[in-house]
């Protein structure tokens, strides 16, 4: 169960950067900004409250190595998902007549 939880977990937030890209084609600027504040909620906020559940249901050894292997990568999905934004957000401005 704790594997398939890391490998979901990994693969997820690999997943967030695309929302700009995904949000900004349909709605544009408001859809980008909008995509990547509730990519970071759910990143940043979501993580303390995923793992508190985690601990909970098995022992916490596994919650503190999930959070010391996915913390790194969580954030660095964090930033890749603003750095995403931002080009897609100066994509759609340079294409504008």
């Amino acid at each position: 169960m704790f594997d398939n939880l890391m490998i979901a977990l990994v693969v997820l937030s690999l997943g967030f950067p695309v929302l700009p890209w995904l949000f900004g084609a349909r709605w544009g600027a408001k859809g980008i900004w909008l995509s990547t504040g509730f990519s970071l909620v759910l990143l940043l906020g979501g993580f303390p409250i995923l793992f508190e559940t985690a601990c909970i249901a098995t022992n916490c050894g596994q919650g503190a190595i999930a959070i010391f292997m996915l913390g790194p990568i969580w954030i660095a999905a964090a930033l890749l998902t603003v750095g995403s934004a931002m080009v897609v957000r100066h994509r759609s401005k340079s294409q504008q007549p």
